[in-house]
C-alpha cells in the first residue's frame, strides 16, 4: 500500500504543477520558458541547501550521466510544451499514453523485466486510444503534435531508464537523496539556459516559447520561486523515489491517469475563473475510454503476473536450485506408503 500511495501522490503533485502552470500563463503575464527555468533553479536550490552542515555534492555536477538526464528532461518538457500549440493539455495526455508500450519494451530489453503476455493486450488498447485521437486531429497523423508527443515520450522513457539505473538514485540516506535530486534540477536548469540556441539543430519543427526575453520579469521570477519550491522540487523527489521503489513501468503506469486528474483539476480551477472551462468532443471521450480500459487491463495483468512470480519464488529458496525430487517420483512410482497399502490388499510381497 505505501508504494501505491507514493505513485498516486507523484501523479497528483505533477497534475497540480501543470494546472498551476496553466493558471500562471492565463491569469498572469509570465514567460513560460523562463518560468520553467526559474522553477528548476529555485526547486533545486531548496533541495541542495537542506540539512545545514552537510557538504554540497559538487562532484555530482561533473558526472556525464547527470547532464544526460538533464538534457533528456529538457527535450521531454520542450517537446510536450510545443505540442500544446496544436492540441489541448488533456489531448496531449491521451497521446502521451504511447509511453506505456515504450516503457514495457525498455523494461524487457534493457532492464530484463519482461511483462506478462496478457499485458500486451492492454498496451494495444492504449495505442488504439491514442491512435484514434491522432487520426481525428487536423492533418491526422501528420499533425506536428503527434510527432512532438512521440519525441517527448521517447526522451521521457530514456530519462526514466537512466534514473532507475543511476547509482546515486539507490542511496538510502534521505537527505543525500534530496541533494542528489536538487543537483539534477540545477543541471536541468543549466541545460534550459543553453538550449534555445540549439533549437534549430535539434527540432525538425519550430519550437515556440523558447525565448529568454522575459527571463527577469518580476511575475515570472515569483511564479518560478513559488511553484519551484512548493511543487517542482517535491514532484522531482517523488518521481525519482517512485522509479527507485516501484520500477519504471509501474511509475509510467501510475502517470497514465494524469489526463483524468488534469480534467478534474481544470474543472475545479474553471469554477473559480482561473482557467477557461475545458470542452471536449466525442472523439476525446472515446479515446479516453479506450485509454482507461487499457490501464485497467495492464494493471490487472501486472497483478496476476506478480502473484505468479511470487508463487514460483515461494517454491524455491532465493539463489538455490529446486530441491531434488524423491526417487519414486522420478520413476513415476507412487509413494512407498501407497505401495504397502496396495500390497496388503493384493497379498503381494513388499519387495
Amino acid at each position: 500500500m505505501p508504494v501505491l500511495i507514493l505513485l498516486v501522490s507523484t501523479t497528483v503533485v505533477w497534475a497540480m504543477l501543470l494546472v498551476c502552470n496553466r493558471i500562471a500563463l492565463t491569469a498572469f503575464d509570465v514567460d513560460v520558458y523562463a518560468m520553467t527555468c526559474w522553477q528548476l533553479v529555485f526547486g533545486g536550490l531548496a533541495l541542495v541547501l537542506m540539512a545545514p552542515g552537510r557538504l554540497i555534492p559538487w562532484r555530482q555536477f561533473t558526472l556525464p550521466i547527470n547532464w544526460a538526464y538533464g538534457f533528456l528532461r529538457v527535450l521531454t518538457g520542450v517537446s510536450w510544451t510545443a505540442a500544446l500549440v496544436y492540441i489541448s493539455a488533456p489531448e496531449s495526455g491521451i497521446l502521451s499514453q504511447t509511453g506505456m508500450p515504450m516503457a514495457a519494451l525498455a523494461a524487457a530489453f534493457i532492464l530484463g523485466r519482461a511483462p506478462g503476455k496478457a499485458e500486451w493486450f492492454g498496451h494495444a488498447i492504449l495505442l488504439a486510444g491514442a491512435g484514434f485521437l491522432a487520426w481525428h486531429l487536423p492533418d491526422g497523423f501528420a499533425n506536428p503534435a503527434v510527432w512532438l508527443m512521440l519525441a517527448s515520450e521517447v526522451t521521457a522513457i530514456s530519462s526514466s531508464v537512466l534514473a532507475e539505473k543511476h547509482p546515486d538514485n539507490q542511496i538510502k540516506d534521505a537527505w543525500s537523496h534530496l541533494r542528489f535530486t536538487g543537483v539534477l534540477l540545477l543541471i536541468t536548469a543549466s541545460v534550459f539556459l543553453i538550449f534555445p540556441p540549439l533549437i534549430g539543430f535539434i527540432s525538425p519543427v519550430p519550437i515556440p516559447y523558447t525565448s529568454l526575453d522575459g527571463f527577469f520579469g518580476i511575475e515570472t521570477i515569483l511564479a518560478g520561486l513559488i511553484l519551484g519550491t512548493l511543487l517542482r522540487g517535491p514532484a522531482m523527489v517523488l518521481t525519482l523515489r517512485s522509479i527507485k521503489t516501484a520500477g519504471m513501468e509501474k511509475y509510467i503506469l501510475a502517470t497514465s491517469i494524469l489526463p483524468f486528474i488534469l480534467l478534474g483539476l481544470e474543472m475545479l480551477a474553471a469554477r473559480f475563473d482561473l482557467t477557461p472551462a475545458p470542452t471536449h468532443d466525442s472523439v476525446f471521450w472515446i479515446s479516453a475510454l479506450l485509454v482507461m480500459l487499457g490501464i485497467v487491463q495492464i494493471t490487472y495483468s501486472k497483478r496476476r503476473h506478480s502473484r505468479r512470480l511470487k508463487a514460483l519464488g515461494a517454491t524455491t529458496r532465493p539463489g538455490q536450485p529446486p530441491l531434488p525430487r524423491p526417487e519414486n517420483e522420478k520413476n513415476n512410482k507412487p509413494p512407498l506408503r501407497h505401495q504397502c497399502r496396495v500390497a496388503r490388499r493384493s497379498g503381494a510381497p513388499f519387495f
